[in-house]
């Protein structure tokens, strides 16, 4: 999608209140939603890093949470204290496929946010979306050309490595994908009473091996000297590379598609 965002000055009125809040984890996930836009400011909110934009009706606030759900609900309760004209909260960002049917890119709406156990990826709790939001967010990018997967997303207190426990969290949750943070966000919305939407796009299948979770850190920023450590023991780590950069281009690009279309649809 080509079009941008801009900041536009309120003529006449003091600046326009937050409506939307959006989340992610960690930078690079809006990068591409970044670019996109023509302009952008500061959050200059203490405490929270993001930025800001005017849009043709509304203005939205994005934050990151860092990786995690501690830390997401922490990043979530703070933000909403400091915005509390926010009328729509919406959890973005990557998440791996539980789903056999899932492929790097592909857009998931969540209809329910479970939190796992802390020691399994059983449920801990469960968490609606309501049912208009899932299905004005359907249709929005239904009409923009975009095909979506809605279902549950499990919420972990840890990254799945490889197929083997993405499959047992498909069993014992019947969530479709699996992200560390929009359960949390989730709570801090409903304690608010105010509506969310999740909507994440994929950057695993459920048949690859996730590798080097050790080396990011909460924000999502690689740590040198882990990474030096983890390539020498894990030397085959090289060749995968190529593939991470792919699927992490895919899933931004389509998380920019997504986020566009639904913040310009006016939700909820």
């Amino acid at each position: 999608m080509s079009a941008q965002f801009c900041l536009q000055p309120t003529r006449g009125s003091s600046a326009p209140a937050i409506l939307i809040l959006i989340f992610y984890a960690f930078s690079r996930e809006v990068s591409t939603l970044k670019r996109r836009m023509r302009n952008r400011a500061p959050l200059e909110v203490k405490g929270l890093s993001g930025f800001r934009a005017r849009l043709e009706r509304d203005e939205a606030a994005f934050v990151a949470t860092g990786i995690g759900m501690k830390r997401a609900r922490a990043i979530a309760r703070q933000a909403l204290a400091a915005l509390p004209e926010t009328q729509l909260v919406i959890a973005t960002g990557v998440a791996g496929a539980l789903s056999g049917g899932l492929r790097p890119g592909d857009i998931v709406i969540a209809d329910r946010a479970i939190r796992a156990r802390r020691d399994s990826s059983h449920p801990e709790q469960v968490l609606t979306v309501d049912g208009a939001i899932v299905d004005r967010c359907e249709r929005a990018l239904h009409r923009a050309g975009l095909d979506s997967s809605t279902g549950a997303i499990l919420t972990s207190m840890r990254v799945l490595p490889n197929p083997q426990e993405k499959r047992a969290a498909k069993q014992n949750s019947g969530a479709i994908a699996v992200d560390m943070e929009s359960a949390a966000i989730a709570m801090e919305a409903t304690a608010r009473g105010i509506p969310f939407a999740i909507v994440r796009t994929v950057i695993d299948s459920l048949d690859d091996e996730i590798f080097g979770a050790e080396v990011a850190d909460d924000e999502g920023r690689v740590k040198p000297l882990a990474a030096a450590n983890y390539l020498v023991r894990n030397p085959g780590a090289f060749l995968k590379i190529p593939w991470m950069i792919r699927n992490l281009a895919l899933a931004t690009r389509a998380l920019a598609d997504a986020v566009e279309v639904l913040i310009k649809a006016g939700l909820p």
